[in-house]
């Protein structure tokens, strides 16, 4: 890679990551967590899945972009990449078709956008 293509990465890497709002993101992962205590229609299981799917999607991309910087080489890197890939399968399932496989996947979602987020902010361990 030539340094004007890295350069190039880095000033995309870094647009991508400055469009990522984490108040929206934090405040979506609290509305999904906040369905479980309560009986939400199947339009709103429907609706923050969705919403938590972009914020998945958006995050990967970012987290993926600076992850050789971050992880380097070794276990933790291939145990991160690992989780990412997992996290992208599992944001491709659907609800389901009964309500508690959809709370379920709201919970899974939420639980791995929260770590995205926490890896994009840097609050991650």
């Amino acid at each position: 890679m030539t340094a004007d293509h890295a350069e190039r990465v880095d000033a995309a890497t870094a647009e991508m990551t400055a469009s990522i709002d984490s108040h929206t993101i934090g405040k979506s992962i609290a509305r999904a967590r906040a369905l479980s205590v309560t009986a939400p229609s199947r339009h709103e299981l429907l609706e923050i899945e969705e919403l938590l799917r972009e914020h998945i999607a958006s995050l990967l991309l970012a987290v993926q972009a600076t992850a050789d910087k971050r992880w380097g080489v070794g276990i933790e890197r291939s145990r991160r990449m690992r989780r990412l890939k997992g996290i992208r399968t599992q944001s491709e399932r659907g609800l389901g078709p009964g309500r508690l496989s959809a709370h379920v996947q709201i919970n899974q979602l939420a639980r791995d956008c929260q770590w995205l987020l926490s890896l994009h902010t840097g609050d991650a361990p």
